[in-house]
């Protein structure tokens, strides 16, 4: 509802449609993101829609409310099972299955906040989830690389999963991945406050325990903060649900601040490379913070891009992001440089992994770049872009299967 409410924003016949076809619905999704519009229809619907808002509103915060507390209890349950069954080692279990029990209960919240009650659908979601977890929990000790890699990548392949949820599984709308992205720098930025907050608490709570001399260091982290850290992802969601116009005013202010700073720091760290004794062809070390560096910039630009302001024809934000793309460009190609050096000694699944990462990433720079060029110096719509962005999700997705379930077949899990 809240994705047709976005695509009638300006049709005064499409949004009468959707209030009757289901007002409840409408009343709840039009409050949350009537915030971020100021046209006079949407005025309109404010004034037309404050009288059964409220009610509506508030009957949902109940339910969901509700549910955010079952589904916490439940994940927090799930993350307690080495402790109910001795048996299973913390340290077998945990690497394997954290991300999976975490995500679950996100998805599950995501299947209650997008109404997504199809039997095939949670039927098929279920039997994913099933074959992951046994297959993660067949892999042997993660000592190979092939292992290893499996397991980083689970949580990348449980966030698009994630994504599929939140936009319905209506895969095929680039206007929902859109909004996706978007959600996710607000997500973020949620997730991010209430982690501090929550350390704060801790924090403040052990030491006043401490000061009547009592220790309740370990009871505190093997409830509250093992409760507490996996209901975060979804209560941060279902806060930024219940106050939109919150997370959606400081997001872009965030990736306008931190756009720029990225790319200056980014051109000193290159200059200051020239100077340095460091050769990142020799040094592992080195080339490892690059890739992380690498895929921290691709995350800071598609973030970014979903930010921009569509209205302003030139944007320096748009001149910001193309030149980060293009700088994060050349940052892959000295990688991949690094990276294809060090083949020559043979073929392991983390050189097999980084190269085509690198690869998939130069590519979707390139594309961004040049779809960000056209933009601000042939004053194409921005739309392109996010467009760009929101098709390339596919390819990351298909990879993290490859990585989960053929990298470890391939290399005999070594």
């Amino acid at each position: 509802m809240r994705q047709r409410i976005i695509e009638n924003i300006n049709n005064p016949d499409g949004l009468e449609k959707l209030y009757r076809d289901n007002k409840q619905d409408f009343c709840k999704s039009f409050t949350e993101i009537s915030g971020s519009y100021d046209s006079d229809l949407v005025k309109f619907w404010k004034v037309r829609l404050s009288p059964e808002a409220e009610p509506a509103v508030r009957s949902f915060v109940k339910q969901d409310l509700l549910v955010v507390i079952l589904l916490s209890l439940f994940t927090g349950l799930l993350a307690k099972i080495p402790a109910i069954f001795p048996g299973i080692e913390p340290q077998f279990f945990y690497p394997r299955n954290l991300a999976i029990i975490v995500f679950n209960g996100l998805i599950l919240y995501t299947f209650w906040q997008n109404k997504i009650f199809d039997k095939k659908r949670i039927v098929i979601y279920g039997a994913v989830i099933l074959l992951l977890t046994l297959f993660v929990n067949l892999l042997p000790d993660p000592k190979g690389d092939s292992s290893i890699l499996a397991l980083i990548h689970t949580p990348l392949f449980l966030w698009c999963l994630f994504g599929m949820a939140y936009i319905s599984f209506d895969y095929r709308n680039t206007g929902k991945r859109i909004e996706f992205i978007r959600f996710n720098g607000e997500y973020i930025v949620m997730a991010g406050l209430i982690s501090i907050a929550g350390a704060v608490m801790s924090a403040m709570t052990i030491n006043l325990f401490s000061l009547i001399k009592m220790d309740i260091v370990g009871i505190y982290r093997d409830y509250v903060i093992v409760f507490g850290g996996v209901a975060i992802p979804i209560v941060s969601f279902y806060i930024v649900q219940l106050y939109p116009t919150i997370t959606s005013k400081i997001a872009p202010v965030i990736a306008r601040v931190f756009a720029p700073l990225v790319l200056m720091t980014l051109v000193v760290y290159l200059i200051s490379m020239i100077f340095s004794s460091a050769n990142i062809l020799e040094d592992r070390e080195l080339l490892i913070l690059f890739n992380a560096m690498l895929i921290a910039v691709l995350a800071i630009i598609v973030f970014s891009i979903t930010e921009l302001d569509k209205t302003k024809k030139k944007d320096g934000n748009v001149l910001v992001l193309f030149l980060l793309a293009s700088l994060a460009s050349i940052v892959d190609i000295i990688a991949l440089a690094a990276i294809v050096s060090r083949l020559s000694t043979g073929l392991t699944p983390n050189r097999t992994a980084v190269v085509v990462s690198n690869i998939l990433i130069f590519v979707n720079l390139i594309l961004i770049a040049k779809s960000l060029y056209k933009s601000y110096f042939k004053s194409e719509r921005l739309d392109s872009v996010e467009h760009i962005v929101a098709k390339y999700l596919t390819v990351y997705f298909f990879w993290t299967i490859v990585v989960i379930v053929i990298f470890p077949l391939l290399f005999g899990f070594r």
